[in-house]
């Protein structure tokens, strides 16, 4: 698989089935490129998300074969058990599932959503999905992240440093079977995501 970001698939490579791309990102940063991997396999993607996000997700035209699995609407944020069961009932033509992992953490803690991920994370393995998921790296401490980096096969890390009044973003690749990566420049314009030169 591909996500669709050219920049970015050059540093990932070719995402196997079963593999799990975490996405470090700061806010909603990261739904940019989920929703990338999303619009370029559409007919083949499910996402676990919040009801603003749906609503959000659903006026985007190129979207309109995904299926939706809802907090707060499917399932309550308390029972985990119903996601691993959802994801493991996907139907056989879906292959990527896209996980929200920060509204579980104001429910949860820590520890608990990482035991969650790592479950998600065995069922992708072994039912052959490709599971993106977001974690926003402000609700964990750096021990806990790494936690989440061990069990996952790719992890793409946003930064954002301010440098007088301009906020520069950076992305880089931690973990990949192919390289670990420099930092890029991350551009988002209307809703396009850009991996720019490398800022060193």
């Amino acid at each position: 698989m591909r996500i669709g970001i050219p920049k970015l698939d050059e540093l990932l490579g070719e995402i196997e089935l079963g593999s799990t791309v975490l996405i470090e990102t700061i806010g909603e940063i990261g739904i940019e490129i989920a929703i990338e991997a999303l619009k370029r396999n559409k007919e083949k993607s499910a996402v676990f998300l919040t009801p603003r996000l749906k609503k959000r997700l659903e006026h985007i035209f190129e979207l309109g074969e995904v299926v939706y699995l809802t907090l707060g609407e499917d399932f309550a944020p308390q029972e985990l058990f119903k996601v691993t069961h959802a994801l493991r009932e996907l139907p056989e033509d879906r292959f990527i599932a896209v996980f929200l992992i920060q509204p579980l953490l104001i429910f949860h803690p820590s520890q608990r959503v990482y035991r969650f991920f790592a479950e998600l994370s065995d069922i992708a393995n072994a039912q052959g999905i490709i599971l993106m998921t977001m974690i926003d790296k402000r609700l964990v401490d750096e021990r806990t992240l790494a936690t989440f980096e061990e069990s996952a096969t790719h992890v793409i890390d946003i930064v954002e440093v301010i440098q007088g009044f301009k906020i520069i973003r950076g992305l880089r690749i931690k973990k990949s079977p192919k390289k670990i990566s420099g930092f890029y420049k991350l551009k988002i314009k209307d809703g396009n995501v850009e991996v720019g030169e490398l800022l060193g």
